[in-house]
């Protein structure tokens, strides 16, 4: 049996290793993929048709079967040739022929980070386009064009990485129990029993993950989930490659300490650790880390690790109850304290990484849930520090030992569903328009959207119909007083003809929001109006108009 301090120095060595890997080998850290380029431009007004299409990413994408598609003017689908990609560049050929007309393209792409992100844009042959979002040599930014398909992922998805989160803490605590704080503890079958379910959990969420990824990248139905398609689809995704790696990883594990004792060994005490901090990498790999570079993987995985070590073991102290010894309880509490210190600068490092402004944190979706989860950690470390000054006064804390794995489960699920929410995109600059009056006796359409307690806001489309619009949005308090607000943004999707949300810039004039947009099909379009400065989060409503042809 290797010493504790033997054992302590070959984890401390894998993991120097590990920085000293990521430093050779670090680049700029990245989020969810952004379109920074298009060719034609977006809202070009060509003379004659184009030969492809060209759409460049701030990362490496992978294309969604039938993901992109090219819209006429009277909404039908416009057979093309299957676009290519080669790293961060999408290219679409064209067909030969073009009739004249304005043309949407709505895509969606899967970033490095196995998360799906579309958009929509135009261009106009021998006519002029329809008015949207701009790529980044026009005058907004590049997020507009990479919007993530849903705020958060499908409930199904979030359960099953909630589900691969504890499966690996609760192996990797017991193993770090045993190895660290009480060898002797090795043959206990509680020990036993919850290693085993760790190891056959965590290999059933990898098998469960890669089958719902599939329907979620494709925006498909959740029936999908066995689609041999879609399944191909996701194992050539780096998602697939990491959570074929996990699955791979799990099975060596299995085969490793299916018996407890085994870690004990001399071979087990290199490879169970090694095993261990690899399978960390996997899950950082599958998250938004994928995006960034070898530092991003490295600190993700090593606040997995570390939130495994902590929540593992306290799943291991409140399963062995009060017939754990007092100096295990001081070798646990040491160990825990230095997981926790390492929590706190991992998830520091990530919130950097994420956040641009510290306003995010209660303006943005990842901010609001990004404060849940670090409310939950400091719950948790209070009732830590409670367990720790019992121990201290030579006590067994069983009691709060039980609230503290309560709190952290709670954590984990929040970190599962911060895991597929999208970070706050990169800051934009305002983009310019130019307006379209309305013509007499053209049909108008106004629509009146909740703010919630704040008030309503109302929608004015002028004419409705596909001629070209002038939009305003007015917003008004409970009282009906004028609603100051920071910033409006609006976007206009066509669910029915399955067109993408497409930005439409808006500015303050005479304190009204307007903008001009040409809707390039008639039907029923949903307007997403996002304000922020009215509450102490931004507020997210939305409501239909219906445009004429």
């Amino acid at each position: 049996m290797a010493p504790l301090s033997i054992a302590v120095r070959r984890v401390a060595l894998l993991a120097t290793l590990a920085v000293l890997w990521s430093l050779l080998l670090a680049h700029p850290a990245a989020a969810h993929a952004e379109l920074v380029d298009i060719a034609p431009e977006n809202g070009a007004q060509l003379t004659r048709p184009p030969t492809e299409v060209r759409m460049t990413f701030t990362e490496s994408v992978n294309l969604v079967n039938d993901g992109i598609r090219l819209v006429d003017h009277v909404g039908a689908t416009v057979p093309t040739p299957d676009p290519t990609v080669d790293g961060r560049t999408v290219t679409w050929p064209m067909p030969a022929v073009l009739p004249e007309g304005h043309y949407v393209v709505t895509w969606r792409v899967l970033s490095k980070d196995g998360h799906p992100v579309n958009g929509a844009f135009s261009f106009g042959v021998g006519t002029a386009a329809v008015p949207g979002s701009a790529t980044s040599t026009g005058t907004t930014g590049t997020s507009v064009n990479a919007v993530p398909s849903g705020s958060t992922a499908p409930w199904p998805v979030v359960a099953i990485r909630l589900a691969g989160y504890l499966a690996f803490a609760l192996f990797v605590g017991v193993a770090a129990f045993v190895l660290v704080c009480a060898p002797s503890r090795s043959n206990d079958p509680t020990l036993q029993l919850l290693a085993r379910g760790g190891l056959l959990g965590g290999a059933l969420a990898a098998v469960a993950a890669l089958l719902v990824q599939g329907p979620y990248a494709a925006g498909a139905s959740m029936s999908r989930a066995f689609d041999m398609r879609l399944l191909q689809e996701t194992l050539s995704t780096p998602f697939g490659t990491a959570m074929l790696w996990r699955l791979g990883l799990y099975g060596v594990l299995g085969v490793l300490v299916w018996r407890l004792p085994k870690i004990l060994t001399e071979l087990g005490t290199w490879l169970v650790p090694a095993a261990v901090v690899a399978t960390a990498a996997t899950i950082a790999a599958a998250g938004h880390a994928a995006a960034s570079g070898p530092i991003d993987l490295l600190v993700d995985a090593l606040h997995a690790l570390t939130a495994a070590f902590w929540v593992g073991g306290l799943a291991a102290l409140a399963a062995l109850g009060r017939s754990v010894e007092p100096r295990v309880l001081h070798r646990f509490s040491t160990l825990a304290m230095a997981s926790v210190l390492t929590l706190v600068v991992t998830g520091t490092l990530n919130s950097l990484r994420h956040l641009t402004a510290v306003e995010q944190l209660w303006l943005t979706r990842y901010g609001l849930t990004l404060l849940i989860k670090l409310s939950l950690v400091a719950g948790t470390l209070a009732v830590a520090a409670v367990s720790r000054r019992r121990l201290q006064q030579k006590r067994v804390p069983l009691r709060t030992v039980r609230i503290e794995v309560a709190l952290t489960i709670a954590v984990l699920a929040v970190t599962s569903l911060l895991s597929v929410t999208a970070p706050p995109p990169q800051p934009s600059a305002a983009s310019d328009h130019t307006d379209h009056s309305a013509g007499p006796g053209a049909a108008n359409d106004t629509v009146q959207m909740s703010l919630g307690d704040q008030g309503e806001a109302t929608l004015t489309v002028l004419p409705a119909t596909t001629t070209g619009s002038h939009l305003h949005v007015v917003l008004t308090d409970t009282n009906g007083q004028p609603l100051p607000a920071t910033r409006v943004a609006l976007k206009v999707a066509n669910p029915a003809r399955d067109i993408a949300p497409i930005p439409v810039p808006m500015s303050m004039r005479d304190g009204v929001w307007v903008a001009s947009y040409v809707f390039p099909l008639p039907g029923t379009w949903k307007t997403i109006l996002t304000v922020d400065g009215v509450g102490p989060s931004a507020v997210i409503t939305s409501a239909d108009v219906t445009i004429h042809g």
